[in-house]
């Protein structure tokens, strides 16, 4: 069997034991998968247009995982790549000490980040999810946790098993895109979004990439009303805090069009470059300008029961090395180019057309 279907076999465990460059899945850059405040958040997540869904919910009394919750995926995913890269078997069964995680993404080791790490697994723990991407059409039977058989103890550390879904995608390279590491110093949860979805769209392309604050909006599951979600994506365009992109506001749309445009100022190199493979005239618009996506929210029908018992593990050990162009908008076009720039636009902002 290869290293890449390793993490198949049942009776595995995979034990994180040396450092690794965090790494994210293109499927979760851009989307609404993550609750985006520090506080965490208990109103459901729905989230469908034509080409994508995603619906996020927590028990009563829980809160959905945060986006800096997901800090753990983005290091474990690293993890597992840079032990494929170095032709190792892995497993969706994980143990790993905290004090390796708080060294790699650049934590302290005091008792607040022990704090800090036992709040975020809680949450991934019973934040249940259901997406349309890789699951079909009856995607919403297909719900799973980011984690499960949570365990931790004092002697073996921290002990999980990761959905089949990441796993999936954390195993196939072209679905991981490395990350600045300047990224988890970012302090806004609206910051940190816009960071993954320039790095998966814009990625190194010297023209960038633009983006319809409506629709943004929408993909970003924001609770805040457009207008003032808009007013906030201008300030951190104008405060320059996002490493390796440079962000603006340019008229178009409702509320605008962001364009995200790679700079030298990365503290640190990323791979897989991204290149487009939509012609010029769709202008890497992604926004109404294709289409609106529908932003539904809604209260959790049903409670999820959290069973804290882990299965089998198993021992890996390895080592690992550590490691927006200024388009013009459209002239008004008859009717019919009109609809097929809209279907490519379509394309462009939920099949993931741009992206490699």
């Amino acid at each position: 069997m290869a290293a890449g279907e390793s993490w198949r076999e049942p009776d595995r465990r995979f034990v994180v034991s040396g450092p690794a460059s965090p790494r994210d899945l293109r499927d979760l850059m851009g989307r609404p998968f993550f609750g985006l405040g520090k506080t965490p958040r208990v109103i459901p997540i729905e989230y469908e247009t034509r080409y994508a869904g995603v619906s996020v919910s927590a028990p009563r009394g829980a809160g959905i995982a945060t986006i800096w919750d997901a800090d753990v995926l983005i290091w474990l995913t690293g993890q597992i790549v840079d032990a494929l890269n170095h032709g190792l078997w892995v497993s969706r069964h994980v143990r790993f000490t905290p004090w390796r995680l708080f060294r790699d993404l650049g934590w302290a080791t005091g008792a607040n980040e022990y704090q800090r790490l036992h709040g975020a697994l809680g949450r991934l723990a019973v934040t249940t999810v259901a997406t349309s991407i890789r699951h079909g059409a009856d995607w919403r039977n297909k719900p799973f946790t980011w984690i499960s058989g949570l365990r931790v103890t004092q002697d073996e550390g921290v002990a999980l098993t990761l959905p089949d879904w990441l796993m999936e995608a954390a195993c196939d390279r072209s679905r991981v895109l490395t990350l600045d590491p300047a990224y988890f110093h970012l302090g806004g949860g609206l910051e940190r979004w816009l960071y993954r979805l320039a790095r998966r769209h814009a990625g190194r392309q010297k023209d960038g990439w633009r983006f319809d604050l409506a629709h943004l909006h929408a993909r970003s599951g924001s609770l805040t009303r457009r207008r003032d979600f808009a007013a906030k994506i201008r300030a951190i365009a104008l405060a320059r805090t996002v490493p390796g992109y440079t962000f603006r506001v340019i008229y178009g749309g409702k509320l605008g069009v962001l364009c995200a445009v790679p700079t030298s100022q990365s503290t640190e190199g990323v791979d897989n470059d991204v290149k487009p493979v939509v012609g010029p005239a769709a202008h890497n618009i992604i926004g109404p300008l294709a289409e609106s996506s529908s932003d539904r929210w809604r209260k959790s029908a049903q409670p999820f029961v959290y069973e804290g018992e882990i299965v089998l593990l198993t021992y890996i050990t390895y080592i690992i090395t550590y490691y927006g162009g200024d388009f013009g908008l459209f002239a008004p076009h008859s009717a019919a180019p009109m609809r097929r720039e809209k279907e490519a636009r379509e394309a462009v902002a939920d099949h993931g057309a741009g992206v490699p």
